[in-house]
Protein backbone atom coordinates (compact mmCIF):
# COMPACT_ATOMS: atom_id res chain seq x y z
CA UNK A 1 0.00 0.00 0.00
CA UNK A 2 1.33 3.45 -1.07
CA UNK A 3 1.66 6.45 1.04
CA UNK A 4 -0.75 8.27 -0.77
CA UNK A 5 -3.66 5.31 -0.29
CA UNK A 6 -2.82 4.85 3.46
CA UNK A 7 -3.36 8.68 4.02
CA UNK A 8 -6.35 7.96 2.08
CA UNK A 9 -7.54 5.20 4.30
CA UNK A 10 -6.86 6.77 7.50
CA UNK A 11 -9.39 9.70 6.14
CA UNK A 12 -11.98 7.93 5.19
CA UNK A 13 -11.75 5.88 9.11
CA UNK A 14 -11.53 9.41 10.36
CA UNK A 15 -14.94 10.71 8.29
CA UNK A 16 -16.84 6.85 9.07
CA UNK A 17 -16.06 7.82 13.15
CA UNK A 18 -16.95 11.67 12.38
CA UNK A 19 -20.15 11.07 10.80
CA UNK A 20 -21.03 8.42 13.08
CA UNK A 21 -20.39 10.47 16.08
CA UNK A 22 -22.04 13.94 14.84
CA UNK A 23 -24.85 13.24 12.66
CA UNK A 24 -25.55 9.23 14.47
CA UNK A 25 -24.96 8.03 10.63
CA UNK A 26 -23.49 5.20 9.04
CA UNK A 27 -21.67 5.31 5.46
CA UNK A 28 -20.12 2.51 3.43
CA UNK A 29 -16.43 3.15 3.11
CA UNK A 30 -16.30 0.28 0.22
CA UNK A 31 -18.88 1.37 -1.40
CA UNK A 32 -17.34 5.49 -1.51
CA UNK A 33 -14.10 3.98 -2.85
CA UNK A 34 -15.31 1.53 -5.33
CA UNK A 35 -17.98 4.11 -7.32
CA UNK A 36 -16.66 7.93 -7.84
CA UNK A 37 -20.69 8.81 -7.85
CA UNK A 38 -21.67 7.36 -5.06
CA UNK A 39 -19.02 9.06 -3.10
CA UNK A 40 -20.18 12.45 -4.61
CA UNK A 41 -23.49 11.66 -3.63
CA UNK A 42 -22.12 10.91 0.34
CA UNK A 43 -20.22 13.60 0.29
CA UNK A 44 -22.79 15.86 -0.63
CA UNK A 45 -25.32 14.73 1.66
CA UNK A 46 -22.96 14.71 4.40
CA UNK A 47 -21.65 18.56 3.52
CA UNK A 48 -26.04 19.82 3.55
CA UNK A 49 -26.28 18.05 7.03
CA UNK A 50 -22.68 19.20 8.78
CA UNK A 51 -22.69 21.86 11.17
CA UNK A 52 -18.44 21.30 11.94
CA UNK A 53 -15.92 22.52 10.83
CA UNK A 54 -13.86 19.73 11.01
CA UNK A 55 -16.07 17.40 9.55
CA UNK A 56 -16.88 19.79 6.62
CA UNK A 57 -13.35 19.97 6.31
CA UNK A 58 -13.01 16.44 6.08
CA UNK A 59 -15.66 15.76 3.41
CA UNK A 60 -13.48 18.62 1.24
CA UNK A 61 -10.35 16.60 1.44
CA UNK A 62 -11.83 13.46 0.35
CA UNK A 63 -13.67 14.95 -2.29
CA UNK A 64 -10.35 16.08 -3.51
CA UNK A 65 -8.99 12.42 -2.94
CA UNK A 66 -11.54 10.51 -4.13
CA UNK A 67 -13.01 12.61 -7.09
CA UNK A 68 -10.03 13.74 -8.53
CA UNK A 69 -8.75 10.70 -9.76
CA UNK A 70 -12.58 9.34 -10.94
CA UNK A 71 -12.89 9.34 -14.74
CA UNK A 72 -14.57 11.59 -17.08
CA UNK A 73 -17.84 10.95 -18.42
CA UNK A 74 -17.15 8.73 -21.47
CA UNK A 75 -19.14 11.56 -23.05
CA UNK A 76 -17.11 14.12 -22.83
CA UNK A 77 -13.66 14.89 -24.12
CA UNK A 78 -10.91 15.66 -22.08
CA UNK A 79 -9.71 19.68 -22.41
CA UNK A 80 -6.47 18.95 -23.78
CA UNK A 81 -8.41 17.43 -26.79
CA UNK A 82 -10.22 20.48 -27.82
CA UNK A 83 -8.88 21.80 -31.08
CA UNK A 84 -8.58 25.52 -32.05
CA UNK A 85 -10.51 26.87 -34.67
CA UNK A 86 -9.31 27.91 -37.80
CA UNK A 87 -10.00 31.36 -36.42
CA UNK A 88 -7.90 30.84 -33.36
CA UNK A 89 -4.72 29.81 -35.59
CA UNK A 90 -2.23 32.23 -36.85
CA UNK A 91 -2.04 32.46 -40.71
CA UNK A 92 0.96 30.44 -41.79
CA UNK A 93 2.74 31.54 -44.76
CA UNK A 94 3.59 28.75 -47.81
CA UNK A 95 6.43 29.55 -49.34
CA UNK A 96 7.00 26.40 -51.34
CA UNK A 97 7.09 28.18 -54.53
CA UNK A 98 9.26 31.65 -53.09
CA UNK A 99 8.29 34.72 -51.60
CA UNK A 100 5.91 35.80 -54.21
CA UNK A 101 4.83 32.61 -55.56
CA UNK A 102 0.91 32.08 -55.22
Amino acid sequence: MSEAELETARLLARFKLMVRRSLDRSVNLAAMQADPVQAAAVLDEIEELADDEELLTMVVRLRERLLASAPEAPGEPPPEAEVPSAVARPALRDYRFGARGS
